[in-house]
């Protein structure tokens, strides 16, 4: 159950359970982000270095 969702309990209490779960989940998600994202700037550079290995391998 996330925050955000209704619960039998007292409106704006939340168990520690609760909170942490959050904490986490909304953690996993930016580290995903922030994986997927580095992934990217590595790809972007191998064909950057791939097309530099083609220049100079075509010069020679």
């Amino acid at each position: 159950m996330t925050l955000n969702e209704k619960s039998a309990a007292i409106p704006g209490v939340y168990s520690f359970t609760e909170v942490v779960d959050e904490a986490c989940d909304k953690l996993k998600d930016r580290q995903i982000k922030y994986s997927i994202r580095r992934i990217q700037l590595m790809d972007n550079r191998l064909s950057d270095m791939e097309r530099e290995l083609d220049d100079f391998l075509g010069r020679k």
